[in-house]
């Protein structure tokens, strides 16, 4: 059992968020082509990879680790005529399957249509060394249903190293909640490749900034603390948020980094502050803490101390 004998003086909870932690697990959902410089994500070595929804990464991410994704049926014949070139060329250990099958507007595949793509495409990567992450479902009902099926339908021709999935709300222990049930349903390591603060079942109840500043530091917290989540990608890492909450954007429509986007990588500004402009860095509480045990403790030999010094 850790002990901690400072006790933390009290303080305004809601003015700052914490620094998450320094590990590595970050990754950068990444719609912008070479369009927006992703060097102003890297600089606290927070980030470590990155993926593109796509077979193809950008030729300015020699820092990052590129994770190739089987879209859908749409990308069968990119993936064909790119992945083993890809492969051979970058720092590729890992690689991500279809996109939201369970729904009609993303991959929408049927979870015997799911397990014929993998076994054609990306079972074989298997003889590469290459780890192979599932489809990634929504957090619909849909979702676990349809990964059961899939899995069903595979009859074990489909190896799974990592399930990845996605989940937008707006509770954050709601979310935890659910990423624990996957991890106890299917027994792999955990990638969450999209999250973020954001109310699909009711319009109008939307996060606020300092809310999803707070939503985002606590689920990213636990998952740094959480060993079996392996890699996670919050939804926002565009100038165009395609429908979902714009203050969930870690970056302006400049293509800037933002107040969000410097607490996601852990850079000095760790979250937005109430009654600030979004130009203005965040305030970051103090760590105001007062040893008193500690202090108690070397209170006579600080006053002898004193009395030998100055009396």
């Amino acid at each position: 059992m850790n002990v901690d004998y400072c006790i933390a003086y009290p303080r305004i909870e809601s003015r700052a968020v914490a620094n998450v932690s320094s590990s590595a697990k970050a990754g950068l959902a990444w719609p912008n082509g070479n369009t927006v410089n992703m060097a102003q994500f890297l600089g606290t070595e927070k980030t470590s990879w990155y993926y593109t929804w796509s077979p193809y990464g950008i030729s300015q991410d020699e820092d990052l680790e590129f994770v190739p994704m089987l879209w859908g049926t749409n990308q069968e014949q990119d993936w064909t005529s790119s992945i083993n070139r890809t492969i051979r060329n970058g720092r590729v250990s890992a690689v991500l399957g279809m996109n939201e099958p369970q729904q009609s507007g993303q991959s929408n595949l049927t979870a015997q249509q799911g397990a014929d793509m993998w076994r054609t495409y990306i079972e074989p990567l298997r003889a590469q060394g290459i780890r192979l992450g599932s489809p990634a479902t929504s957090s619909a009902p849909s979702g676990k249903v349809w990964m059961q099926d899939w899995l069903q339908a595979c009859n074990g021709g489909c190896t799974v190293d990592f399930v990845a999935l996605h989940w937008y709300d707006i509770n954050a222990t709601n979310f935890i909640q659910y990423v624990e049930d996957f991890h106890d349903t299917f027994g792999k390591p955990i990638w969450v490749t999209e999250w973020a603060c954001q109310n699909f079942n009711d319009a109008n109840d939307q996060c606020s900034a300092v809310e999803i500043s707070t939503f985002l530091n606590t689920t990213q917290s636990w998952m740094d603390r959480t060993d079996w989540v392996e890699r996670y990608s919050w939804f926002g890492a565009m100038r165009d948020m395609q429908g979902v909450n714009e203050d969930d954007a870690l970056m302006d429509t400049s293509g800037k980094i933002n107040l969000l986007g410097r607490q996601y990588i852990s850079a000095n500004a760790t979250g937005p502050v109430p009654g600030l402009s979004s130009g203005t860095p965040a305030m970051t509480a103090p760590r105001a803490w007062i040893c008193l045990p500690l202090l108690l403790l070397m209170w006579p030999a600080l006053v002898e101390w004193f009395s030998d010094t100055f009396l």
